[in-house]
């Protein structure tokens, strides 16, 4: 297993009939989509991975271990066109498909359908444990879905299976584990962990809930054009601005002087981990003290640093820092993170011959609290903030109102001018 995977499975067994870690999403198509070729596509992509039939079971000493074997799952196809509601009869469809335990020893742990909602508008859903998968490797399964469905409507060969075995990530971590780089990540992490505040969080972690309360703001293309402008006017990476302001944003819900939070990475420092399919992402710990006089420039660069130094010890997994958090002195609710940031900077609108597909997020994983995600779109579509909130911390007009929010401060801090005051932004 994968150091993740492993995590997931301690979880999942202690709480069996939990379903917090059931994940997925829908693509809306629009235009015509031949159900039996995107089938006979979505299958091959998964038997192509290689690691999406896994079984999770004991080793004879004792030990947690995946067992890999065809995957065995079912792709429904749906006509709710003649329904009062298509649409709204599809999303509670694959809704209450989360609502659905698995056993990890037995499976099947993914599962698909293709819901007609009208002549020319489908819905492909995708449901998986999230002990096979993650948003990376989401995103790379439904890429070569689209590829194959299209060469075998063209009737032209597919290009060479894309996807390396899932062994390659278990290796390389097992030799990240016993090497001199991993002692150091754990000791940056250890010290974070005795300095990190019990402040600048919006509000305490619930416990994870399987379905989140969702909000959404849009960001149009020239907004993403000034996003980028205004990066390379102060020297830091589009993604690091959406880092930022998000770190902005919370120090202005929360007036902390230092605020914390939690950034979503790949885990992939390879070419050929980029290939696998497996679940490997990981949260690295931020914590961004904003000085209010400081200028917007200047407030940039700094957490630009904090967050290259966190990066620089990416590797060492987020659950060995809460449990060095969790040691310290003090009642459970001072020890959070706080909220999650996810940059998902990688376009994955897709399509199939001559429609069009445009993924929708339904659950990404457990929500403690709330996460934010930035999500990027076709060229000419621009971008999206997404929200994800617990239902135990947040009801559906504040998940909304923090991506507004959000997304409000966003387009300021795109057109601010560098000598502003960051105290002075996104004010009245």
């Amino acid at each position: 297993m994968t150091a993740f995977q492993l995590e997931i499975w301690i979880s999942q067994i202690l709480e069996p009939s939990s379903t917090v870690y059931n994940v997925g999403d829908y693509y809306e198509i629009t235009g015509v989509v031949d159900a039996a070729l995107l089938e006979r596509a979505a299958r091959i992509a998964v038997d192509e991975a290689g690691s999406l039939g896994a079984r999770f079971v004991m080793g004879p000493d004792g030990a947690p271990a995946q067992e890999l074997a065809p995957a065995e799952w079912d792709f429904d196809v749906l006509d709710l066109s003649d329904t009062r509601d298509p649409e709204a009869e599809a999303l509670a469809w694959m809704r209450a498909q989360f609502d659905r335990p698995v056993d990890l020893t037995r499976g099947p742990l993914l599962t698909a359908a293709l819901i007609k909602v009208s002549a020319d508008r489908h819905f492909w859903y995708r449901r998986f444990h999230h002990i096979l998968i993650d948003a990376h490797s989401f995103a790379a399964l439904a890429r070569r879905t689209a590829d194959l469905y299209n060469s075998l409507q063209s009737g032209a060969p597919s290009t060479p299976n894309p996807f390396a075995p899932v062994t390659v990530a278990v290796e390389h971590e097992r030799a990240y584990a016993a090497g001199r780089l991993c002692r150091a990540d754990r000791d940056f992490w250890e010290k974070e962990a005795a300095e990190w505040p019990v402040t600048g969080r919006l509000k305490a972690a619930a416990p994870p809930a399987p379905v989140a309360r969702h909000g959404g703001h849009h960001l149009p293309r020239p907004v993403v054009d000034a996003i980028n402008e205004q990066s390379e006017r102060f020297g830091v990476s589009p993604a690091h601005f959406q880092i930022t302001a998000a770190a902005l944003y919370l120090w202005q819900a929360t007036e902390a002087d230092e605020v914390t939070f939690g950034c979503s990475v790949s885990g992939r420092t390879t070419r050929k981990l980029r290939d696998v399919v497996a679940p490997m992402s990981n949260i690295l710990p931020m914590r961004v003290a904003v000085e209010p006089d400081r200028s917007v420039l200047d407030t940039f660069r700094q957490a630009d640093g904090r967050i290259r130094q966190a990066l620089r010890h990416h590797r060492y997994r987020y659950e060995e820092f809460r449990r060095a958090l969790s040691a310290r002195p003090g009642p459970p609710e001072q020890h959070g993170v706080g909220p999650l940031v996810n940059i998902m900077n990688f376009d994955r609108d897709l399509r199939f011959g001559a429609a069009t597909g445009v993924v929708h997020t339904l659950v990404t994983g457990p929500i403690p609290d709330l996460s934010f995600f930035f999500d990027a779109r076709a060229v000419s579509e621009g971008a999206a903030i997404g929200v994800e909130a617990n239902p135990a911390n947040y009801s559906v007009e504040e998940a909304q109102r923090h991506a507004d929010g959000l997304g409000l401060l966003v387009r300021q801090l795109a057109s601010a001018e560098p000598a502003t005051a960051v105290r002075t932004v996104g004010r009245g």
